[in-house]
């Protein structure tokens, strides 16, 4: 019997609290997540993980001019001209 499945391992490197979780508050609130994991080597589960662990503080939540921005910029209204009724 076979093994079908595809083991392709884990996707960057192990989450340690120690060294990743000053580095993710630091950063968090003003970069995005996938930007962020790709510099630490972690994936975006793992830093998603730890956030929602340690959802009480202030650093936990994006700024509101981060999601501005980006609302903006790949937003429905902001990120492509709206057509003119005439």
């Amino acid at each position: 019997m076979t093994d079908t499945k595809l083991h392709n391992g884990r996707r960057g490197r192990r989450f340690r609290e120690a060294v990743d979780g000053p580095a993710i508050m630091r950063h968090y609130a003003t970069m995005g997540t996938a930007e962020l994991a790709e510099r630490l080597g972690l994936s975006v589960k793992q830093i998603k993980n730890y956030v929602y662990r340690q959802n009480l503080g202030r650093w936990a939540r994006k700024d509101a001019d981060y999601l501005s921005r980006i609302n903006s910029e790949k937003g429905k209204k902001g990120g492509r001209p709206r057509k003119i009724k005439s």
